[in-house]
């Protein structure tokens, strides 16, 4: 799969999230003009994507110039910090009047200089009404205390009225989960179509194996294979958090990877993780209030089959193998990929060892070990994940698959999966 139908991947998945969503989104660019316009927006402003597309927003929409909007853009597009307000709407087109609550992001780019704004525009109408209604429920209540029998029968009434309207407001909301979840899990196809093929990884490496079980439909861990001359490449890689999000930035992470091999022909681990740690850290910078930290953690791999070696760069994450039968461990840096926002740079290390034929290697992400069950409902640990690889390491990769999946259902039992989970394993 060639670097362009990646790419391209990753820009369907994005779009459907944005198409998707329920919440209004638009994007600005540094003179405030619209760049994207989802669905959910054209629904709540009563603007066509197409009639407002490359036009300044406080001409186009006026309502946005009315209510002084244009002072939290500004100090988002000043990279001091992401604002949110919460006032009441009214838009002309359509005569859509409510309660909205908005999000103003910064957007950065590589070079960490600010080129936008990302707008999340949230219709919290209902939640308003049902504030309003709580309230004046609360007042008839207090005023109900003490009178007669028929008044307290009346009231009970008026809460059965309300009850009833809630129930449907939440089926409302239930068939719109339905529909959210049945594009998630068309984001999902989307998702698996550009993880490398195991057939391609079986070529480099005949005797492997990946043991991937995502904890939802779409997942934050992801596993890559690329090939380069002589070299072959392999990389386990666990993105912050799970689901929409970490695929989010797993899409992010995967075509960074492929960019610094197929366009930069950089070659060792630890320059590949260098620019991927520039590429994610960019992209998720915050202002310098900001305390959230979102990035990856990662072992990667590459093996020379010509020289007979094999070099490994990771962020957190080890790799353990095992020569001779004496099992060997290397640890990674103790940063992830993107931490350097609001520091300095950090740079990875480039390990090399020698490999011989029967050599066995393992990269995996922190999912498998850190999965609570057992007696005593604990997690299983490293300790007892190495003690997993002592047991089986000498026999075919497909038994230890197998023994790898058995191991954990049974220790996780009727316990709900914590995380993402994925090993890696081959031998040369």
């Amino acid at each position: 799969m060639d670097t362009l139908q990646l790419t391209r991947n990753g820009e369907m998945l994005v779009n459907l999230l944005l198409e998707k969503s329920i919440d209004g989104i638009f994007i600005l660019d540094a003179d405030f003009r619209i760049v994207e316009w989802n669905r959910a927006m054209a629904n709540i402003s009563g603007e066509r994507k197409e009639d407002v597309l490359e036009k300044n927003l406080f001409v186009t929409i006026p309502f946005f110039d009315a209510i002084e909007e244009i002072k939290f853009i500004r100090k988002a597009l000043n990279n001091e910090e992401s604002f949110s307000t919460d006032r009441p709407y009214y838009f002309q087109s359509n005569n859509n009047k409510g309660f909205f609550e908005a999000h103003y992001t910064p957007l950065t780019n590589i070079a960490n200089q600010v080129t936008g704004v990302l707008a999340i525009f949230r219709d919290i109408t209902q939640l308003r009404t049902f504030d309003d209604q709580l309230i004046n429920l609360t007042d008839k209540l207090r005023e109900t205390i003490g009178q007669k029998t028929r008044e307290l029968l009346d009231t009970n009434d008026k809460l059965k009225k309300q009850l009833r309207e809630r129930k449907m407001f939440g089926y409302d909301i239930l068939l719109k989960n339905i529909e959210l979840t049945d594009s998630i899990a068309y984001a999902r196809h989307i998702q698996e179509a550009i993880l490398p093929l195991k057939k391609e990884i079986e070529i480099a490496f005949p005797q492997s194996f990946v043991f991937f079980r995502p904890k939802e439909i779409v997942s934050g861990d992801f596993y890559w294979y690329s090939t380069k001359g002589n070299k072959h490449y392999m990389a386990a890689v666990d993105c912050t958090g799970h689901g929409v999000p970490g695929a989010l930035i797993s899409i992010l992470g995967y075509n960074s990877l492929n960019q610094a091999i197929n366009e930069h022909n950089m070659v060792h681990p630890s320059d590949i993780l260098n620019y991927l740690n520039k590429s994610v850290g960019s992209v998720f910078n915050h202002s310098e209030r900001s305390t959230v930290r979102d990035g990856m953690d990662i072992s990667l791999c590459c093996v020379d089959y010509t020289t007979m070696t094999l070099e490994y760069a990771g962020a957190f994450n080890p790799l353990y193998y095992f020569s001779k039968g004496v099992f060997k461990k290397i640890k990674g840096n103790r940063f992830p990929i993107g931490s350097f926002q609001g520091e300095e740079l950090k740079e990875f290390v480039n390990h090399e060892i020698n490999i011989k034929p029967g050599d066995v290697f393992y990269i995996f992400t922190d999912g498998f070990a850190d999965q609570f069950g057992g007696p005593k409902e604990k997690k299983f640990k490293q300790r007892q994940f190495v003690e997993l690889l002592l047991e089986s390491y000498d026999t075919p990769m497909h038994n230890q698959e197998n023994l790898l999946r058995k191991t954990i259902l049974d220790w996780q039992a009727n316990n709900e999966q914590v995380d993402d989970m994925l090993v890696i394993g081959f031998r040369i």
